[in-house]
């Protein structure tokens, strides 16, 4: 049985350093710009994807300061990846276009697109300004007919996660629109995100979810009130196949 095997890692927040752990402004942590923040993890993430004889790659989105995005797509040049890339809320079509080929991939002005898996279809989302809309839905929607697997990667859940995070402003501002199109569709839908820098899994009717950790720093899932966590870091592993999608989240710890 043929399977595709791909690592997907987000979230690197390059040249951010982590200044508010307590709470959020608007849709963003709190950060002060200091070069070569979290380059080390980065580091760490690829060189262990290479290791592994990985060698397609999806990256979730937030690359960091609009001064990083240079050196992000200069590292990752040094490695033998095939690469894909959506954006998060921390970047902007404009700084990724001159380092990452579009290839015309744009709708509605966002940077959306799908690939035919042997397995199933992939497509990419873009969520930078904090919503789907309604251009890119009504593609989403185009590309999911007749389809009946989908793997979606995007930076921002749309299943809702017991967490504070997702209660202080940060959550995607359409993902109930979102929710309620994905589930109107005849389709296993796999979404894979990443923004609330945590480890989660979440179903609902045909719509599986899974949150990776963030390269950067976590957010501790459970407790009351804003935490992080600049410890761990990490990344997902995907193999799909005829039949399903296994994960395995890596993690590294500070010592």
């Amino acid at each position: 049985m043929t399977k595709t095997i791909l690592a997907f890692f987000t979230d690197t927040h390059l040249g951010q350093k982590l200044v508010t752990k307590t709470e959020i402004a608007g849709d963003k942590m709190g950060y002060e710009e200091t070069p070569q923040e979290h380059e080390h993890h980065l580091r760490l993430v690829l060189d262990d994807i290479a290791r592994k004889g990985i060698s397609r790659v999806v990256f979730g989105g937030d690359i960091g300061t609009a001064h990083s995005v240079g050196s992000f797509f200069e590292l990752l040049r040094a490695y033998a990846f095939d690469v894909s890339l959506i954006l998060g809320n921390h970047d902007t079509y404009g700084n990724v276009a001159p380092d990452y080929d579009m290839g015309g991939s744009t709708v509605a002005g966002k940077l959306c697109y799908s690939q035919q898996d042997p397995h199933l279809k992939r497509i990419f989302l873009d969520t930078s300004d904090n919503a789907v809309g309604d251009g890119q839905s009504k593609w989403l929607a185009r590309e999911l007919k007749g389809v009946k697997r989908a793997a979606i990667f995007l930076h921002h859940p749309i299943l809702p996660l017991d967490t504070p995070i997702d209660r202080t402003g940060a959550a995607l501002r359409d993902r109930d629109e979102v929710r309620s199109l994905l589930i109107g569709m005849d389709c296993r839908i796999s979404l894979f995100c990443g923004h609330y820098h945590m480890i989660d899994e979440a179903r609902e009717a045909n719509i599986r979810q899974y949150v990776s950790p963030a390269v950067s720093y976590q957010i501790v899932k459970h407790s009351e009130r804003l935490e992080a966590d600049t410890g761990t870091f990490g990344y997902r592993i995907l193999e799909m196949d005829e039949e399903e999608i296994k994960t395995q989240v890596v993690l590294f710890s500070k010592t």
